[in-house]
């Protein structure tokens, strides 16, 4: 089985033509004795793979066969593990489309299996969670998200499910089972239904700094993990107002895992069909993981997990190199270019590559920010990282985009409390993964590869200090 195991793990390299399922897809993460065991969704089973670090994984081991067409989980499906009386159970949904319109079956129930080992895992026969039909649409009934809640005293599991009534693609809602020995279970309210999506997929709840978040992923808009605040676990949620995210748009399906000091968010960052940046991103991908951090206004921003910083320990070489605009490099690193676009090279980028600074601009400056990937004597092919303080915002563009993919932006929203950011890139392969302060984004670009890496800006003037270059494991 072939794969990335450095960092940005998957299954399987990517090809053009690669079938569904063939990449990692909803991650869920548990946390035990010094490791973290991630279970995936590939081919219509449930995999596993264990790291330490977030940077280095092993072999991935298959953890659940799906079973027949004629059974309930003839695509085993995304789930939770929950240590409970000396057993592991992992819940998990049970897809089979030969059930569709059946009477007395269901499309969609929730499953489980046992173990003792997390190795060696046995389907409970036994166990069937059929969809709630007296009180929801029986439309959605998966995703079982199950965890000790400390406020209630009791076992919870969150349920992806849908209200009966409510208006076309906005009837998604949170429900919620308890139990107290994982074996009955018993509804207890549904505490969130807001009207505006079809599902909340792949959901999450914990109570971190005092405060009680839940995150979910949707796919009516644009794919997106987004995340509630609340005082208490029956809410009211609150939505933040500048972002409720996390990453870009292709970041989906993400959960967290806390191994009892700090709280990761997991998730994968989709490919595009066919390895083309025309074209449009499909399910599965990498995994991607961020730290979360708690800002003092309790919304979350994510940041680099120290143990990925820390395995770039090659220093590479930084040369100023003036393109455009006005440079100089003593203490800091100056540009300016008040009229139009300025950049100045650094280096080259080869293999994975991390880049880090801190950036302050004068006021009125319109955008700066990193040049990467580029090539040819008059930057014929880039990508670009652009850092706008008065739009709010951090992007991701690239060179082809008037002959190419015009789809869409990556972009982010974010505040900027001075003027200045701290600004970290990891570039591997295809992957860009941007940090500025505590705000992520992630994307590919297939088209370029390697090239060189730099500084612009845009009609005003910047500093850049503390800028370096690591290279990273091959």
């Amino acid at each position: 089985m072939k794969g990335n195991r450095y960092i940005f793990y998957t299954p399987e390299e990517q090809y053009p033509g690669m079938p569904h399922g063939e990449m990692c897809g909803d991650l869920m993460p548990f946390y035990r004795d010094g490791k973290f065991i991630l279970l995936f969704l590939y081919k219509y089973c449930i995999y596993a793979v264990e790291t330490e670090d977030f940077v280095h994984y092993g072999e991935c081991r298959l953890v659940l066969q799906n079973g027949s067409p004629e059974e309930q989980d003839w695509h085993a499906a995304t789930g939770s593990v929950f240590y409970y009386n000396d057993k592991f159970y992992f819940y998990y949904t049970g897809f089979c489309e030969g059930n569709r319109g059946v009477p007395g079956k269901h499309e969609q129930a929730i499953l489980r299996a046992v173990s003792t080992d997390l190795k060696t895992w046995k389907k409970d026969q036994d166990f069937h969670f059929a969809p709630d039909e007296a009180r929801f649409s029986g439309e959605h009934w998966r995703d079982p998200q199950v965890f000790w809640n400390e406020e209630k005293k009791k076992i919870c599991m969150l349920v992806t499910a849908a209200e009966k009534e409510g208006n076309y693609m906005r009837n998604g809602c949170t429900a919620v089972y308890m139990s107290d020995d994982a074996e009955n279970w018993e509804f207890y309210d549904t505490v969130y239904s807001p009207g505006i999506f079809p599902t909340h997929e792949c959901q999450d709840a914990f109570l971190m700094g005092g405060k009680w978040y839940l995150v979910f992923s949707t796919y009516s808009r644009q794919w997106e993990t987004r995340y509630r605040m609340a005082d208490q676990f029956d809410g009211p949620w609150e939505t933040p107002l500048l972002d409720d995210g996390f990453d870009g748009r292709e970041f989906y399906a993400a959960k967290t895992v806390s191994d009892g000091t700090k709280r990761f968010l997991v998730g994968w960052q989709s490919i595009r069909k066919d390895c083309l940046d025309s074209s449009p991103f499909v399910w599965g991908g990498n995994v991607i993981v961020h730290e979360l951090a708690q800002r003092s206004d309790k919304t979350l921003g994510v940041k680099m997990p120290v143990t990925i910083r820390n395995s770039f320990k090659k220093y590479l070489p930084v040369v100023l190199e003036n393109r455009s605009g006005e440079w100089q490099a003593d203490k800091a690193i100056r540009g300016k270019c008040m009229n139009g676009f300025g950049w100045a090279r650094l280096g080259e980028l080869s293999g994975n590559v991390l880049f880090e600074g801190t950036l302050a601009w004068e006021e009125g400056t319109h955008a700066a920010g990193l040049m990467i990937h580029t090539a040819g004597p008059n930057l014929e092919k880039w990508c670009q990282l652009r850092i706008e303080p008065y739009h709010g915002r951090i992007a991701v563009e690239r060179y082809d985009q008037i002959n190419g993919d015009q789809m869409y932006l990556d972009e982010r929203r974010i505040r900027f409390d001075k003027n200045e950011a701290k600004v970290q890139l990891i570039v591997s392969g295809n992957i860009l993964l941007a940090y500025v302060n505590d705000t992520a984004l992630t994307t590919r670009c297939y088209s370029l590869q390697d090239g060189g890496i730099g500084l612009f800006v845009e009609c005003g003037e910047v500093y850049w200090r503390d800028v370096e270059l690591k290279g990273g494991e091959e």
